[in-house]
């Protein structure tokens, strides 16, 4: 009984916890639902904001007409507060009413270089001390091109990018004896037949070393661009590489006007995956700065294959086929600028960069040479090409 007196004097108690409570929460929820805006004012005042453009311009166009549901141009500068900064929004360029494809084109303007060209050592026994000269190769710089293709994709705003690469080029050195003494000569790993040194005193004329490469490229990126921050995008991405690289090294002089002469050809090519990352810091009015590396690791076949004339004798050196893997390097840093026209119909840009290649293990030409000198087998030198890049993008 008592029991019972002491749950009736609770039950009010209980009550009015309950509708006290209750009321909280009601309060709580209209106040979230009605709580004033930013002041207009501090809006207007807010340089990240940016005025949309009329609706009702022009009717027929639905790049007009279509509500704007971003504040922002997506590709460029944002604000801070424009996107929610748990989520990697889009970065790409975004054109309106288009196909949501790309071209590019650019010129390059590159030095090729290699390991193990040189032509050889000149040894000078008639100067006190004896004097020695390491004879380079030398290389100038050659115009190419790249052509490439790319798609928007619908799937959480990747792109799917081709883009195809050439140059071939021709490169000559000249070595002119210093002196034409009986006791200086230069010797050559290039000469197969007859490695010993050639007298200055026999040889006639100059010595020529003649270099020609062919180099085709083509890569696959599959990336999204997404932002990092309010000025920086980044554009990673995975594919694949495939390139032929064709080579061959002539060097000829002549010795008791006997033409000693050798030529050397490693033509190859390579495929497998390839993986970077590409990024852009705005700066200022559609002006970036950009940078770009990848890296590929290719299964890489090596042909390699010869013929000279040493001596009177001519030889030929039957096909050799060298497996490999090779790893490629690539290494791009630039200015850009860039810009919406006509309502976000479509977006050009324009860049100029500096780029550097390292291809590994491609010269197997003067592999091959130095093989007849040396007991031990030596390492084939890397190919390299470095250089301007001057490159147009359309989108539309």
């Amino acid at each position: 009984m008592r029991l019972f007196r002491k749950l009736l004097w609770a039950l009010p108690i209980f009550a009015l916890i309950s509708i006290f409570l209750y009321g909280r929460k009601q309060e709580d929820s209209t106040s979230e639902k009605t709580s004033p805006p930013k002041d207009v004012e501090t809006q207007l005042c807010d340089p990240c904001l940016e005025e949309r453009q009329d609706a009702c311009s022009d009717p027929c166009d639905p790049c007009a007409t279509d509500p704007q549901t971003k504040a922002y141009d997506q590709g460029y500068g944002i604000c801070e507060n424009d996107l929610p900064k748990a989520y990697s929004a889009p970065g790409r360029i975004d054109v309106c009413g288009g196909i949501d494809a790309f071209v590019t084109g650019s010129f390059i303007y590159w030095e090729p270089l290699g390991d193990q060209l040189d032509l050889g050592t000149a040894r000078f026994a008639s100067l006190t001390p004896v004097e020695l000269d390491l004879v380079k190769f030398k290389t100038n710089y050659e115009p190419g091109f790249k052509v490439g293709l790319g798609f928007n994709l619908n799937h959480d705003n990747w792109d799917l990018f081709a883009q195809y690469t050439r140059l071939h080029e021709t490169e000559t050195t000249r070595y002119t004896p210093r002196t034409r003494d009986s006791n200086d000569s230069i010797i050559s790993s290039w000469f197969i037949l007859d490695p010993l040194p050639a007298f200055f005193s026999d040889i006639s004329g100059d010595i020529v070393a003649v270099w020609k490469t062919e180099l085709d490229k083509i890569d696959l990126e599959l990336a999204r661009s997404y932002y990092l921050g309010a000025k920086l995008i980044a554009r990673p991405f995975i594919g694949g590489s495939v390139h032929w690289l064709d080579q061959r090294y002539d060097l000829s002089l002549t010795e008791s006007s006997v033409l000693q002469e050798s030529s050397t050809k490693n033509d190859s090519w390579a495929l497998g995956p390839r993986f970077g990352l590409g990024s852009s810091y705005l700066i200022y009015k559609g002006f970036r700065i950009f940078g770009y590396g990848a890296i590929s690791l290719l299964f890489s076949e090596n042909e390699i294959s010869g013929v000279g004339n040493e001596d009177s004798a001519a030889y030929i050196l039957n096909k050799v086929d060298k497996y490999i893997l090779r790893d490629v390097e690539e290494l791009m840093i630039g200015l850009g600028w860039g810009s919406y026209f006509t309502r976000k119909k479509w977006h050009m840009d324009l860049s100029v960069a500096y780029e550097a290649q390292r291809y590994a293990r491609t010269n197997y030409m003067s592999y091959i040479a130095q093989l007849n000198l040396e007991a031990n087998e030596v390492k084939a030198g890397d190919f390299y090409l470095h250089g301007l890049t001057v490159t147009a993008r359309f989108d539309f």
